[in-house]
């Protein structure tokens, strides 16, 4: 079995020729003292930490083996969408009733810890000067690679902890050295993660550069996944602070006028940050991330139906009667996929990128942070939920009270990012911890709240005996 305390795999020698961010290397290998040299040296190695982590067991794509990924298999979670066709080992994530053994949260697991480590032993020798660079330009390095092990350490956090409660033990393993042998570390507190968390955030905001392709990091980009982070806390005062600087950008993020054009482009101007491929240079390892085998359910068909006012007025084809968004993503004609990810899946298709982040979900975390501050103006959380929807075509929202606000707003995020990354997942089980829902109502087969966060992988806890599993 693979073992945590090897953070689950030997440590090699990497001799760096050359890595493009388009080059997917095996995890098997890991970064040894002597591989950063230059500036040229320390950015290969930054570009296998993007792949490790955007390409990787939570957004979908492993060295070039279609997987859903958690992203993906979570869709099937909650109340959105249901398993259909060949369903690739979605029916226990729909059932709740995920096992230990697992395969994609196994998978999961090693991929964030393999992109942690490898980020560890960045962070060590470019602050050790290895790179040769100034400080200015030492820095930029560092904001990236800490926007991306902030991110790891946050999908390790939201899957397998319990991230909706800051008091909880219930956290992820957390080390910032990186490991040349046997170790075993036990797990952090819910607080320790995100302190963790906040730090490599925070410090890419402040250093990183601005102008960059989005299948890079940018300071607006780890200032919006800075916002997202503070949501999840409760830390509302400032997830809509951040939310707005963001919205407020002066880089060139904006919402798209058209939806249908932010599939249809790769690293558009509304992508924050999304998974870089390219199957002219990759082949078989780019442009495997789409979604085939789901549907959406009763639930969502019948939220999408309302948004023009009238409750079953939708055709049966999907193809009018509902909210634009969801008829795009269901009425297809090139791929027999989601609408979402339009440019396919074969060795002559350009590829589907994983989008992580867009500027759509930030007015939508600005609109619920706003809402929910001690003090927010609810007209100007509404404001930015009506941008969203006008942009979408649908209808705008009366304000009536804080309740219903949030309601929409949660509704909104079904409707706007549906088959993208799991959040509306994750929604569901912040609302329900918020006592805004009641989860059980919605999704049945969810009885006890230990079935809102899955299993540590039964690999994990066989290779670190320090490793409390999850109830």
């Amino acid at each position: 079995m693979k073992k945590l305390k090897y953070i689950l795999y030997t440590v090699c020698l990497l001799v760096i020729n050359s890595c493009s961010i388009d080059n997917v290397e095996p995890q098997e290998q890991l970064l040894e003292d002597t591989v950063i040299t230059d500036e040229s040296s320390a950015i290969n190695v930054l570009n296998r930490i993007y792949n490790s982590t955007i390409r990787s067991g939570f957004y979908g794509e492993t060295n070039g083996a279609f997987d859903l990924g958690i992203s993906g298999l979570i869709s099937v979670s909650g109340t959105t969408m249901r398993p259909e066709g060949t369903p690739f080992g979605m029916i226990p994530y729909f059932e709740n009733n995920v096992p230990v053994d697992d395969n994609s949260i196994s998978t999961l697991y090693r991929d964030m810890y393999f992109a942690i480590n490898l980020s560890n032993f960045f962070i060590e020798l470019v602050e050790r000067g290895d790179a040769n660079v100034s400080d200015t330009r030492k820095n930029e390095l560092l904001a990236e690679a800490r926007c991306m092990r902030g991110l790891a350490y946050f999908n390790l956090l939201r899957v397998f902890g319990q991230f909706y409660d800051l008091n909880s033990s219930f956290g992820t393993v957390v080390y910032t050295d990186p490991l040349r042998g046997n170790t075993e570390f036990p797990r952090s507190s819910v607080q320790e993660t995100y302190n963790l968390i906040l730090d490599d955030l925070q410090f890419a905001s402040a250093n990183a550069n601005g102008g960059r392709e989005h299948y890079y990091a940018s300071a607006i980009t780890a200032q919006a996944l800075l916002a997202r982070v503070q949501l999840y806390m409760g830390d509302y005062t400032n997830a809509a602070t951040n939310a707005l600087a963001v919205i407020n950008n002066t880089d060139g993020y904006m919402l798209d006028p058209s939806y249908a054009n932010v599939f249809n482009e790769r690293w558009g101007a509304e992508t924050l940050l999304a998974s870089f491929v390219n199957t002219e240079t990759e082949g078989t390892q780019g442009g495997l991330f789409a979604f085939d085998t789901q549907a959406p359910t009763t639930t969502f068909i019948d939220l999408a139906d309302a948004q023009d006012g009238v409750l079953t007025d939708g055709s049966a084809d999907f193809t009018t009667g509902y909210d634009p968004r969801f008829t795009f993503g269901f009425v297809q004609t090139t791929h027999p996929l989601f609408g979402k990810y339009p440019l396919g899946v074969g060795f002559t298709d350009p590829g589907n990128t994983a989008k992580i982040l867009r500027m759509g979900e930030v007015y939508l975390i600005y609109a619920e942070a706003e809402a929910r501050r001690s003090g927010g103006v609810l007209a100007n959380a509404l404001t930015r939920l009506n941008e969203v929807r006008a942009r979408a075509g649908v209808m705008p929202k009366l304000l009536t009270d804080q309740a219903t606000l949030l309601k929409d707003i949660r509704e909104e995020k079904i409707l706007e990012l549906y088959a993208e990354v799991g959040e509306n997942w994750f929604d569901l089980v912040r609302y329900s911890q918020l006592g805004d829902i009641d989860v059980s109502t919605l999704k049945p087969s969810i009885t006890s709240v230990d079935q809102l966060i899955f299993p540590i992988p039964a690999d994990a806890l066989t290779g670190n005996s320090l490793l409390i599993p999850n109830p």
